[in-house]
């Protein structure tokens, strides 16, 4: 008699965090120039944290993306298989680092599609191939836990975030109280929140709207978890490295370039 297939796990008893620290990211990616194709799954580990990809955003991405002229990438945020019919579109123009454009600039010279990652058979990189690449590198660097494409975008946010949140001064607790005040307008939420500052307030809110604009996500829940997620990788948020190699240029801008609608080349 056959055996069932054993039980899927669930995520929490398969791994204690769905994020990096940055010196995992680094291990990570120093461990994508071991691989089959380096300058390739180099360029996959950057733009997924660097830029927050999801893997249907990174793998949909074409050179005609890619600007040179001012190291930009329009990217489609939120993308699903069916995007060429969906009557609305949002895109983001995002700023790339040195180190992503040193890489895309040496990828560009071995591409032989139009795909900015390409796989061996020249087509467009599958979902399955970019989980396998990050979960195969995370093995070769010894992460004490499996990784996936989708913690490197949540580290990037996360980040993102303790970047914002840094020169704030505000607490995690701060956080909390602002987002339940908002969130819930409960009247216990509304004798905390009239003991933060107007000044800490105003930054929160920025730091929200930064977040969701970049990540292109509507929901705040979701946007509120990146936020606070910050707390996770800097417990101290003054802790973060100066110079980190993977910084990302023009974070200062509130939000970022937004548009809209049918107009949007797909290439």
């Amino acid at each position: 008699m056959l055996k069932p297939p054993p039980r899927k796990l669930p995520f929490i008893d398969r791994r204690d965090r769905q994020f990096l620290y940055l010196y995992e990211v680094d291990a990570l990616v120093a461990a994508t120039r071991q691989t089959r194709a380096p300058i390739r799954n180099q360029a996959i580990a950057l733009l997924l944290f660097c830029q927050a990809l999801q893997p249907s955003e990174i793998c949909w991405l074409r050179w005609c993306d890619l600007n040179r002229t001012t190291n930009t990438l329009l990217v489609v945020r939120n993308r699903s298989k069916s995007l060429r019919i969906q009557p609305q579109i949002v895109v983001n123009q995002q700023p790339l680092c040195p180190a992503e454009v040193e890489l895309l600039q040496e990828l560009a010279e071995h591409c032989k599609t139009d795909w900015i990652l390409e796989s061996e058979r020249q087509q467009r990189l599958s979902d399955r191939s970019l989980h396998h690449i990050i979960y195969q590198a995370g093995k070769q660097a010894k992460l004490p836990i499996p990784t996936h494409p989708y913690m490197l975008r949540r580290t990037g946010l996360y980040y993102r975030a303790a970047l914002l949140l840094k020169s704030t001064d505000l607490s995690l607790h701060e956080c909390c109280i602002l987002w339940n005040y908002y969130a819930t307008s409960s009247p216990s939420a509304q004798l905390e929140y009239e003991a933060i500052e107007r000044k800490k307030e105003e930054a929160f809110l920025q730091a929200f709207e930064q977040i969701k604009a970049f990540a292109g996500i509507s929901a705040g829940e979701n946007a509120i978890d990146y936020l606070l997620g910050a707390y996770l990788l800097f417990p101290r948020l003054q802790a973060i490295p100066e110079g980190y190699w993977l910084t990302p240029p023009d974070w200062g801008l509130r939000t970022l370039p937004k548009t809209s609608g049918r107009s949007y080349n797909l290439c």
